[in-house]
């Protein structure tokens, strides 16, 4: 689909629409529309976590989300 095509089946259903909560919630996306979103900047400590989750990851030390639920049910006991 096209933005042209895109915009316009957008603004269709904008028009249509007669939900206050979703009108709001479309003007407030579109309030930041075009402007540049300043990065994210990270502390020196975050950083070393990410590169230690990295260096587990490439070693194969990572676990799916069921084995770790399965593991604090254990723990928890």
């Amino acid at each position: 689909m096209s933005t042209t095509e895109l915009r316009k089946r957008v603004i269709a259903r904008v028009k249509a629409s007669k939900d206050a909560k979703l009108l709001r919630e479309v003007d407030r996306l579109l309030k930041g529309a075009g402007q540049e979103v300043a990065p994210y900047l990270t502390t020196a400590d975050q950083r070393k976590a990410v590169a230690r989750s990295r260096a587990a990851l490439k070693k194969g030390r990572v676990r799916t989300a069921t084995e770790v639920d399965k593991a604090v049910r254990e723990w928890l006991g």
